[in-house]
């Protein structure tokens, strides 16, 4: 089978018992192609024939077997033709294998089986492809070395083509001699191609494992930034609310010493009460009259520091904490 594509062909091969799509063959001996012998091929296979001994009522069955134990029998296996003394110059290959070689490769043994079974007056065709046998993974390998030709007979009883093999089975184990001791890394190349291959086409389940893949890895980049909160989470509770807080923008406002000591003059700030009325209401206090503009300016600058995204300036919050610290010693000299 000879298959042209764009790189990648994939195909299923459907076989089974049965009928098959080829046509029985005509009966009739002067028109069926399945019944032709070459006239000079004949002198040869009659000749073997004769040292078969088939009796002339054996059935189509006992004269496959007949030719099939012939070839098992006296004829082995072999890459190439030798030279052979006894050969004459008008013999063909195939009168040279039958009567004087009886070694040789596939090609021999099915043409010669083919044209004996067709001597005979069975329907017998040539057939070539490959002979797959060596397993891998889920499926097989089929290389070059697994080319094969064999023979298809036809049987009348169930009106379909059988494969009919006279090559000795030695075969498969010489052509394996042929292998490279670096078939293994061959073999894995060709599949590290056919699998970019059925990837660039569309045809892999790759993408499928990437994304399997990336499951295990996503949980553990979320376990981490679950994890790493919670115990940052922990560890802030237990350095108590006051550490968890201290890195809010503005805490550290001297004026939050102040609101202390004021309140401890007996005016606490009410939870849900502003940093101004509050401030209001502690200066009314006459014994306070001369902190009133102080404090107010504290505030303002208190608020820029807290509240204001732009933060307080260099010499600005340098007057925070200056003034701040000036008022806590006059309320310190008050007390």
């Amino acid at each position: 089978m000879l298959a042209e594509g764009p790189g990648l062909v994939i195909f299923d091969a459907l076989y089974g018992p049965g009928a098959t799509i080829d046509a029985a063959p005509k009966l009739d001996l002067e028109t069926n192609m399945d019944f032709l012998v070459p006239s000079n091929e004949m002198p040869a296979l009659n000749s073997v024939i004769s040292e078969m001994n088939i009796p002339a009522a054996a059935t189509d069955g006992q004269k496959e077997s007949a030719v099939e134990n012939f070839f098992s029998g006296k004829f082995n296996y072999s890459l190439w033709q030798r030279p052979d003394k006894l050969a004459t110059t008008n013999e063909t290959s195939l009168t040279r294998f039958l009567l004087h070689s009886r070694s040789g490769h596939c090609e021999y043994f099915a043409t010669a089986t083919v044209l004996l079974l067709r001597e005979l007056g069975i329907p017998a065709c040539y057939a070539v492809g490959y002979a797959v046998h060596e397993a891998s993974g889920s499926g097989y390998v089929v290389r070059e070395r697994d080319a094969h030709a064999w023979c298809l007979v036809w049987d009348r009883q169930t009106q379909t083509w059988k494969d009919f093999d006279t090559t000795p089975a030695s075969w498969v184990g010489i052509e394996g001699r042929r292998a490279s001791f670096m078939q293994w890394f061959s073999d894995f190349w060709s599949w590290v191609g056919f699998e970019i291959s059925k990837f660039r086409w569309g045809q892999s389940n790759l993408r499928e494992y990437i994304l399997w893949a990336l499951v295990p890895v996503l949980a553990l980049l979320l376990f981490q930034i679950i994890f790493r909160r919670g115990r940052k989470q922990r560890t802030q509770l237990k350095a108590g609310k006051s550490d968890a807080i201290i890195s809010w923008p503005g805490l550290d406002s001297e004026f939050y010493l102040l609101e202390t000591k004021l309140a401890a003059r007996g005016v606490p700030r009410q939870s849900d009460e502003p940093l101004s009325g509050w401030l209001a209401r502690a200066l009314a206090d006459p014994a306070l009259k001369d902190l009133q503009r102080p404090l107010q300016e504290l505030l303002r600058l208190h608020y820029g520091h807290r509240f204001d995204p732009r933060g307080l300036g260099g010499k600005e919050r340098q007057a925070l904490t200056r003034e701040a610290k000036i008022c806590l010693d006059v309320l310190s000299r008050m007390e």
